[in-house]
C-alpha cells in the first residue's frame, strides 16, 4: 500500500510536469523538508533551500498572517514560488484539518517551486492551488498527524559539520570603513520624496510605500491611508528588508543569481518589493481598483528612478571612504 510521503510526491510531481518547473518541494515551516518531486544537485542542498525559503516564509506570515496566499521570488535566472499549505483559499478544508489536528498550526507547511524565469505563472498558480488541495485531502483522508521527527546531531555528525566549512587565514585585512548605512543628502532625499508623490498618485489604491536603505532604516515613506501608523511602519519595513535579504541568499542558493524583485500576494492587497542595490523599495497596494498586471507595468518606472537616486547617494559616500591604518599611521605620539 502506498504510504503518505509517495501520495504527496505524486501530487507534486504534477507540479513538476509543467513546462518550465524545475522543483517542488513541500516543506514544514521550520524547514525540514518532507517530500519533493524534481532534480537537486545533492542531499544536503535539499536541506540549504528548504531553509531559506523557510526564512521567507515565515518572515511572510509575519507581515501577513492572515491572509497570504503565495510569495513570488523573480530574478533573471529564475522565478520562485512559496505558498502556504493553509492558503486561505480553501477555508472548508481548512477547517477540517485543524478539526481533526492533522494541522494544529495553520501555517505548518508550505511549498516551494522553482522554475525558469520565462514560465507561465498562471498555469503553475492554477496547478498550484489544486495540488494544495490534493495534499489537503490526503492529510485528511490519512487520517496521521503529520510530523517530521526532531534532528539530533552526534559527536560524528557535529565534526563533519565543522569539516565542512572552509577556514582560512586572515591573511589580508581591509581597514577601509564607511558609515554603516548610506547618508543621504537633503537633495536626494528631496528627489525620494518627490518620486512616492507622484507614485501614490499613479497607484489609486496605495496603502503606503517605503524605500529602505542598509540596516533596515526608513529613507523615504509615504502613508496614504490613516490606518496605517508610523511606528508599524518601521517595523514592516525591517522586515521587509530583511526578507530581501533572505530571498537573494536562496536565489543564490539556487541559481547563483540575486533576487530582483518578490510579490507578496494577499487576499485584498499586493506587497511588492524591489530589489535596489544597497536599499528596496517596497509598497501595499490594494486590489479594489488596479490588477497586478497593470501594477506591475508602473512600478518599474519608478524603482528604476528611485535606484538612481541610491547609486548617486552611494557614489558620493564611497568619495567619503577612510583608511584607518593610514590615518593612525600619521599619528605621531610624543
Amino acid at each position: 500500500m502506498m504510504d503518505l510521503r509517495e501520495k504527496i510526491g505524486i501530487h507534486l510531481d504534477q507540479i513538476k510536469q509543467l513546462k518550465g518547473v524545475e522543483n517542488a518541494v513541500l516543506t514544514q515551516r521550520d524547514g525540514n523538508p518532507i517530500q519533493s518531486a524534481g532534480v537537486w544537485f545533492s542531499k544536503d542542498e535539499i536541506f540549504n533551500v528548504s531553509s531559506a525559503t523557510s526564512a521567507i516564509f515565515n518572515v511572510g506570515i509575519h507581515l501577513h498572517p492572515n491572509d497570504l496566499k503565495y510569495i513570488l521570488i523573480e530574478g533573471k535566472k529564475a522565478k520562485i514560488l512559496i505558498a502556504p499549505l493553509n492558503s486561505p483559499i480553501h477555508y472548508s478544508l481548512n477547517r477540517i484539518l485543524q478539526q481533526q489536528g492533522i494541522i494544529d498550526n495553520k501555517h505548518e507547511f508550505f511549498i516551494a517551486i522553482t522554475a525558469q524565469p520565462n514560465t507561465n505563472l498562471g498555469g503553475i498558480f492554477l496547478q498550484t492551488n489544486e495540488c494544495l488541495k490534493k495534499i489537503k485531502t490526503t492529510l485528511i483522508t490519512s487520517g496521521e498527524s503529520f510530523k517530521p521527527p526532531l534532528v539530533q546531531f552526534d559527536d560524528h555528525r557535529i565534526q563533519s559539520i565543522i569539516e565542512g566549512f572552509d577556514v582560512k587565514e586572515n591573511e589580508n585585512v581591509n581597514f577601509r570603513v564607511t558609515s554603516f548605512s548610506l547618508n543621504l543628502s537633503e537633495s536626494i532625499s528631496m528627489e525620494l520624496r518627490k518620486v512616492l508623490n507622484n507614485f501614490s498618485i499613479a497607484i489609486p489604491d496605495l496603502k503606503f510605500a517605503y524605500i529602505t536603505i542598509e540596516g533596515g532604516f526608513i529613507a523615504s515613506k509615504i502613508l496614504k491611508q490613516t490606518k496605517n501608523k508610523e511606528e508599524d511602519l518601521d517595523n514592516i519595513s525591517a522586515m521587509s528588508y530583511s526578507l530581501f535579504q533572505t530571498a537573494n541568499r536562496c536565489a543564490w542558493l539556487l541559481k547563483k543569481m540575486n533576487a530582483d524583485n518578490i510579490l507578496l500576494d494577499c487576499e485584498n492587497k499586493f506587497q511588492f518589493i524591489h530589489g535596489l542595490g544597497r536599499a528596496i523599495f517596497s509598497t501595499e497596494i490594494g486590489k479594489s481598483r488596479q490588477k497586478l498586471g497593470l501594477i506591475r507595468l508602473i512600478l518599474p518606472q519608478f524603482s528604476k528612478k528611485i535606484r538612481n537616486l541610491i547609486k548617486q547617494a552611494s557614489e558620493i559616500q564611497n568619495q567619503n571612504v577612510f583608511d584607518i591604518k593610514s590615518m593612525l599611521g600619521e599619528l605621531v605620539i610624543k
